[in-house]
């Protein structure tokens, strides 16, 4: 009877893992750095979808100049977890996902912005690389470029301010 008790316990975490895709993982990933005025990120979440040894790699322009930065996810998370006084939301308006065995790779474009329904203030491209971890997708590796002026990142089919579910 303990066993068939222990059995039933597990089937949640079987159906987790049989559903979660490396597309879900993502948009909890965005979901989760977006924020309403006086909260925060929700930290939990972003925890739980970066692997332990998980990397984020970064690129955007400053005076014209481009900077590249390079930060252990955990380093990501603690620098992002505080709450902001504006809004911050991320609206994902294309993706395109490709995966072998235990690998995916997802191509992002998201808008960002401080205001629901406002203008996006930037838009970025970005390559999140998962593994399938014990039966979760974990993302190992975020490389996010923000959008160069006069160089627009095509939406691949999304439409500005149509965010995927």
């Amino acid at each position: 009877m303990r066993a068939y008790i222990f059995l039933l316990l597990l089937i949640p975490l079987a159906s987790y893992a049989t559903t979660s895709s490396p597309g879900s993982v993502v948009s909890g990933f965005w979901q989760a750095l977006s924020r309403e005025p006086g909260e925060r990120p929700d930290i939990g979440t972003l925890q739980r979808v970066f692997h332990p040894e998980a990397m984020v790699f970064g690129a955007r322009y400053r005076e014209g100049k481009p900077e590249f930065s390079v930060m252990t996810a955990a380093d990501f998370i603690q620098r992002i977890d505080r709450i902001g006084e504006k809004g911050f939301y991320e609206c994902e308006v294309a993706r395109r996902v490709n995966s072998y065995d235990r690998f995916a790779t997802v191509y992002s474009v998201v808008e960002s912005r401080t205001a629901r329904g406002a203008a996006a203030e930037f838009t970025g491209v970005n390559s999140i690389q998962l593994y399938l971890d014990k039966g979760h997708w974990r993302i190992i590796s975020v490389y996010y470029q923000v959008e160069k002026a006069g160089l627009p990142i095509p939406l691949d089919g999304g439409e500005t301010g149509k965010c995927l579910g």
